[in-house]
């Protein structure tokens, strides 16, 4: 259906082509994933406004997924291995960044029905969760699409700066916000650029808001900027904290943790460095070990643990601001739902109109939920997870619910939907 769809347009060029790339360095593979990112962009505008893609931008990703297949695979450990420097290398896990251009290429050359079957091969009981999902949201319109973006619309990857969005996730997220959204909302953890949730995504420029540090910081779809109110001197403190992170992981001792996951994030009232990946690449003992050093840094800085509350999720240290509530109440961590909040409150988003849809994939993703059912009457989520009590909490707060265990799964739903 969408290769015959756009057939019938012009025919548009590659506006930006990849060549064969031999990748020895880390530094090179960031830099071969961005020219992915450069291409990609121009052809999901390109497949929403029906226009044909050219063969030379398939054989341009092709170069890349050859590029990546090729990276040096040690002869004894089986892994790919890059230089950090002349001295340096680290064991990359290519799995996210090759399956999903392996995705994108069978999108482009097959078309969307063919690709949804090719889905289905690899994802277990794919079509059922299918058919319940558009069973269940088929004809609705949403006031709010609230949404997580890592594990949630977007399959996990090792290193968040190769995490660049795929043509066929952007094509469906970006018609579903278009066609059946008033407000499409991504609310994520990892900061808003430099490097952030704006670097890897390719979706059309005028279609959602993006927030990143949990909601402290968003952008609209007209590109305005706004930030949550930060007190000036936790502002000092959390200069400081940064400071120290960055000096400490100058330390060789502790230097891979720069390579791994999430590194080292600077973010809008709050920081995130990575202890270890999605494929375990760190040693158990070494990764304790730093949690254990990046913990006694914070309780320096706040030895009363006023400022700062630390949140680890067994592959990531964040280091979050607390809030002061109204009332004199305790402090708290600044969640998702505060994000939201304020999201809501600066935009003029009427939160009583309308169905609004919440997605997420862990616990942090909780309070978005919570927020969204206390502002909205007609509330729907549907969660991305395997993990049963965190099933239950959202069954517990959203009656009108449904658990999906991959992130493909409620993207196809999406992108159906929206046809």
């Amino acid at each position: 259906m969408q290769q015959q769809i756009l057939k019938e347009k012009k025919l548009e060029t590659c506006i930006s082509s990849i060549s064969l790339q031999d990748i020895r360095t880390l530094k090179e593979l960031y830099q071969l994933k961005s020219e992915t990112r450069d291409l990609r962009a121009p052809i999901v505008r390109n497949i929403m406004k029906q226009r044909v893609v050219g063969q030379e931008c398939i054989n341009s990703l092709k170069n890349a997924l050859y590029s990546l297949e090729t990276i040096h695979t040690d002869d004894y450990t089986g892994q790919r291995v890059l230089q950090l420097d002349g001295k340096k290398q680290i064991e990359v896990d290519l799995t996210y960044e090759i399956r999903e251009l392996k995705k994108d290429i069978y999108y482009l050359e097959y078309g969307e029905d063919h690709f949804i079957n090719y889905l289905a091969k690899f994802i277990p009981d794919f079509r059922k969760y299918l058919n319940e999902g558009i069973e269940k949201l088929r004809g609705k319109k949403f006031n709010t699409f609230i949404t997580d973006r890592d594990g949630t619309t977007n399959n996990y990857c090792g290193r968040y700066r190769s995490s660049v969005q795929p043509i066929y996730n952007s094509v469906f997220l970006s018609r579903f916000a278009k066609n059946c959204c008033r407000f499409p909302i991504f609310i994520t953890s990892a900061p808003l650029k430099d490097f952030g949730i704006l670097d890897v995504s390719i979706n059309p420029n005028d279609i959602f808001f993006y927030a990143g540090s949990k909601g402290r910081e968003f952008i609209d779809p007209e590109g305005n900027f706004h930030s949550y109110p930060i007190d000036e001197h936790k502002q000092e403190l959390i200069h400081l904290l940064n400071e120290r992170l960055r000096q400490l992981l100058k330390d060789p001792r502790f230097e891979k943790f720069n390579f791994i996951g999430s590194a080292l994030q600077f973010k809008f009232g709050q920081t995130t460095v990575a202890r270890q990946d999605i494929s375990r690449s760190i040693n158990p003992e070494e990764s304790t070990a730093f949690l254990e050093k990046v913990t006694s840094i914070v309780k320096e800085i706040d030895p009363e643990n006023k400022n700062f509350r630390i949140e680890d999720t067994g592959l990531d240290i964040e280091i979050i601001l607390t809030v002061d509530q109204e009332g004199g109440d305790p402090v708290k961590d600044f969640d998702k739902g505060d994000g939201l909040k304020f999201i809501c409150k600066t935009v003029g988003i009427q939160t009583e109109s309308g169905s609004n849809l919440v997605c997420g994939d862990t616990s942090s993703d909780i309070p978005m939920l919570k927020k969204t059912a206390e502002m909205c009457d007609d509330v729907w989520t549907i969660f991305v997870t395997k993990d049963r009590d965190l099933a239950e909490k959202v069954q517990k707060i959203c009656p009108q619910n449904m658990i999906v265990p991959s992130p493909d799964i409620l993207l196809t739903i999406l992108g159906l939907l929206s046809l």
